[in-house]
């Protein structure tokens, strides 16, 4: 016995496909005729009392074939009834048809491999709508079995059915009462059902063939004219929104599965929005892999209907954690289905997408479904605003998650955190700033979170430059947009930037590509292990290039500084934990990223609107935030241990080391040369971060190359904002102490010398082989002065006694022209920085771009710092040596 197949009008996996020529459709229709000379040949006829008919004229299939479309309006035991008894009485006329149901909808399909045979078959079509049902028929029989098998395949829970009503999904949905045909009623009701349902208004007929089949068809069609009359299908429009709860056997524990429909105006923009969402590697399976409780899609349908069209997305989670619930992971997701649904149904969609639908179907039969469909679908511009059914579906397990009690107290739990997640959904996620410098080559954004590596502590020092570096590993060239990770103490995120593509690319779209493709780096990677194999080579690399062998050195300094947060003061972290540094835990630290604060600076290189789009575009890829959230930095004073350390190099080192240096003052301890307290510091950064493209190719934001071990120089370049923040006039005068104690001439190279002078007395010590360089460490939370040594392991502490020295005499021992080469080098070094976009896009970012310039330094001042930052007391000093 044939069987009857359930399957949707259109079930669409989105397959990007190039669209076929296409003509803007005809008011209230979604199908038109495709123009003359079109590769795929489609044309539309509406005949006067009779079905719409569309031809679609290809070549190559084994047989031509027929198909009618019935909208019953009806729900799934009366189609399944009438689909049921249409089927019967065509095969009892000879015609080898099979059915295809749905909701309210469904075919008879027909391979005619004679075209003598579509009048016929019409006729009895025609026939078979028009017969009165008897009571006791064979058709009613076999309605019957089939009507009754419907309860083998139920929907999952009731809290499905208005998910089913929009895309017309077969089944019932629980205690459903299904009519018994068998009694005299129940005829009488199928018979109303025929009469009211089985008519021209409500059926359409395709033929897809040869072009000679289908002007056969087209004939025989005009020559049938005993088509019941009635009105098209009303397709009612939901009446309001739903929300449900249910528990299934369907998912695993721990598990949870999320549907979100909606049910939209325009056919056409529902099918184009199914092919986006579940287009491999689209914006919606990005970001639902990058939550904090990654979901993923399990089935993305695209439905034309009668009056408008239907998008849903079905999304599962598994191994959920106990925290948080549920309900608040699940509202999360769904509210980024229904972000993207909206996109996915606000960008452009026309008679194409009919059209690609149809043509793309590899079986005939298929494609006179779609095309019979599609005729019979049209859009509904009157209609009230786009109604959404969603619906959560829990395990029946009481272990963590828990889920909420099914029903109506489950369902008002799941409303309230979606709701949270759609408002949270609509509030501006970034924070922006932009600057349009016209005519430059490209656009350049960066995006970050202001909080840098605020929360690592001893134990996952580095996780984060590691998540930055992994997740630039695995997007390595976005839709032809060059990223690289940006890494300070302050501020973690990326770099992209992009010229335009051809000619045909507009300002706004290539502000749209460059964002996207650093929000998407940021707020939807998810990491591997091979990404992170070679972000943990890279950063391993630049910490040796920074400071030698295993960096122990720095890493003993860093920890001396900031005891409990090594990374304030090299954001790279410490060798032992970057070398171990385990895959969650640094996609743990990535996704805080995304989760927190986060800013966006944008040069343009066309106007303000691009900068718009730009930043338009990154929003789409963040999760909406259910609660604010801030920087967290532990409380509490960073208490510096200054003193003498010691540290050990791997055997073979050629050189020892050296680490001589202080602490910054703090916003809360830095005074004016007056005394006069000065206000914290809230947005400076530190003046440069890593760019690091590749493991073998580290480098500078400034696209200078990391200095090597042996020969670590100063990274200074930017002059910092005014003096009247604390912490960011210290790190300005520190940064000029640099640039004095550095280059040929400087004091670093004079107390290294044979001149350099023993206080008290002024006899000259030896020259030694020693090289020093000064460098600022750290950020806003925690900076220090540094200067690193490196030497022969027998003049490496007198190298280290002249440095400290020199470090807590140079309040006293500093002049004018001192002051004069420094600010000389600093202005130099400012100019050229100045001249890459890299360079300015930070200083945007970092608000040094809006700042008035300082006042010159003076004299006093500049000794003034030195005197409290650099007392002999404050000093820490690290020696390292070869084991």
């Amino acid at each position: 016995m044939r069987s009857l197949r359930p399957a949707l009008p259109l079930v669409l996996l989105a397959a990007c496909r190039g669209p076929a020529p296409g003509a803007a459709p005809a008011p209230g229709h979604a199908l038109v005729s495709t123009p003359e000379g079109s590769v795929g040949r489609i044309e539309v006829r509406h005949l006067e009392a009779r079905p719409r008919l569309t031809l679609v004229s290809r070549d190559g299939d084994p047989a031509p074939a027929i198909v009618a479309s019935v909208a019953t309006d009806l729900g799934s035991v009366a189609t399944t009834a009438l689909a049921s008894v249409v089927e019967a009485r065509l095969l009892a006329a000879g015609f080898d048809v099979d059915a295809r149901i749905d909701r309210s909808a469904f075919r008879v399909r027909l391979l005619a491999r004679d075209a003598a045979r579509v009048e016929p078959f019409l006729r009895a079509l025609a026939a078979a709508f028009a017969q009165p049902i008897v009571a006791g028929s064979p058709e009613v029989a076999r309605a019957m079995e089939r009507v009754q098998a419907l309860r083998s395949s139920p929907l999952d829970a009731p809290e499905l059915a208005p998910v089913a009503a929009c895309t017309g999904r077969l089944g019932l949905a629980g205690a459903e009462p299904v009519v018994d045909l068998a009694t005299p009623a129940g005829a009488r009701e199928l018979e109303g059902w025929r009469a009211a349902a089985l008519h021209a208004g409500r059926t359409s007929i395709a033929a897809v063939g040869p072009a000679a089949f289908c002007a056969a068809a087209a004939r025989a069609a005009e020559g049938v004219d005993r088509w019941p009359a009635g009105a098209p299908p009303a397709d009612a429009w939901p009446a309001a929104d739903t929300i449900g709860v249910y528990t299934t056997n369907q998912i695993e524990r721990r598990a949870a599965r999320v549907t979100v429909a909606a049910r939209v105006a325009s056919p056409q923009a529902a099918v184009a929005a199914a092919e986006r969402l579940g287009a491999p590697g689209s914006p919606l399976r990005a970001r639902l892999s990058a939550l904090p409780s990654p979901f993923r899609t399990v089935e993305v349908l695209g439905v034309a209907r009668p009056r408008g069209g239907c998008v849903s997305v079905t999304i599962e989670a598994s191994d959920l954690p106990a925290a948080p619930p549920v309900e608040t992971s699940a509202a999360l997701a769904a509210a980024v289905v229904r972000q993207e649904i909206r996109r996915g149904l606000a960008a452009p969609a026309g008679a194409a997408v009919a059209t690609r639908q149809i043509l793309t179907a590899q079986d005939p039969r298929d494609a006179g479904a779609r095309a019979s469909w599609w005729a019979l679908s049209g859009s509904a511009p009157s209609a009230p605003p786009e109604r959404w059914a969603t619906a959560l579906g829990v395990p029946p397990s009481a272990e963590p998650p828990r889920p909420a009690a099914p029903g109506e107290a489950g369902a008002r739990l799941f409303e309230a955190e979606l709701g949270r997640a759609l408002a949270a959904g609509a509030q501006p996620a970034l924070e922006r700033r932009a600057l349009v410098e016209r005519g430059q080559g490209e656009v350049w954004v960066l995006l970050a979170s202001p909080c840098g590596v605020a929360e690592e502590g001893v134990y996952d020092a580095g996780a984060t430059a590691l998540a930055a570096l992994a997740a630039v590993q695995t997007r390595r060239r976005e839709l032809d947009v060059a990223i690289e990770p940006w890494v300070t103490a302050d501020a973690v995120g990326v770099i992209a930037h992009a010229p335009f593509r051809d000619d045909r690319e507009t300002p706004a779209e290539l502000g749209r590509r460059v964002a996207s493709a650093a929000a998407r780096t940021v707020a939807a990677t998810t990491l591997g292990p091979e990404a992170l194999t070679l972000a943990r080579a890279a950063a391993l690399q630049h910490l040796e290039r920074l400071s030698g062998g295993r960096a122990a050195a720095l890493e003993a300094f860093a920890s001396a500084i900031a005891p409990d947060h090594p990374s304030w003061i090299e954001p790279f972290g410490v060798w032992d934990r970057v070398a171990s540094g385990a895959l969650e835990t640094v996609q743990l630290r990535w996704q805080a990223l995304a989760t927190g604060p986060l800013r966006l600076a944008v040069l343009a290189n066309a106007d303000a609107s691009q900068a718009a789009a730009a930043a338009e575009a990154a929003e789409r890829w963040l999760a909406p935030r259910l609660a604010p959230r801030s920087c967290g930095s532990p409380d509490g004073a960073v208490v510096p241990r200054p003193g003498h350390h010691d540290a050990r190099l791997p055997a073979g080192t050629p050189l020892s080391q050296a680490v001589v240096g202080a602490r910054l003052p703090a916003a809360r301890d830095a005074t004016t040369t007056t005394g006069a307290r000065l206000p914290a510091a809230r947005d400076a950064t530190t003046t440069t971060g890593a760019r690091l493209p590749a493991a073998r190719d580290a480098t500078t934001t400034t696209g200078a190359r990391l200095p090597a071990a042996r020969d670590a120089t100063t990274t200074t370049g930017a002059r910092l904002p005014a003096a009247r923040d604390a912490t960011i006039a210290a790190r300005e005068l520190a940064e000029l102490t640099v640039a004095a104690l550095n280059g040929e001439g400087g004091l670093l190279a004079a107390a290294l010398s044979a001149n350099a002078a023993a206080p008290p007395a002024p006899a000259p010590r030896q020259q030694l082989a020693a090289r020093a360089s000064a460098r600022v460490l750290g950020g806003t939370r925690a900076a220090a002065l540094a200067v690193e040594i490196r030497a022969p392991s027998a003049e490496l502490a007198e190298a280290s006694t002249r440095v400290k020295e020199l470090l807590a005499g140079l309040s006293q021992r500093v002049t004018d022209a001192d002051l004069g080469r420094a600010e000389a080098h600093v202005a130099r070094s400012e100019r050229d920085a100045l001249a890459e976009p890299r360079r300015r896009l930070i200083n945007l970012f970092s608000g040094r771009a809006s700042r008035t310039p300082p006042a010159k330094t003076t004299l006093a001042a500049w000794r003034a710092f030195l005197a409290g930052a650099l007392g002999a007391d404050a000093i820490v000093t690290v020696e390292a040596r070869p084991d």
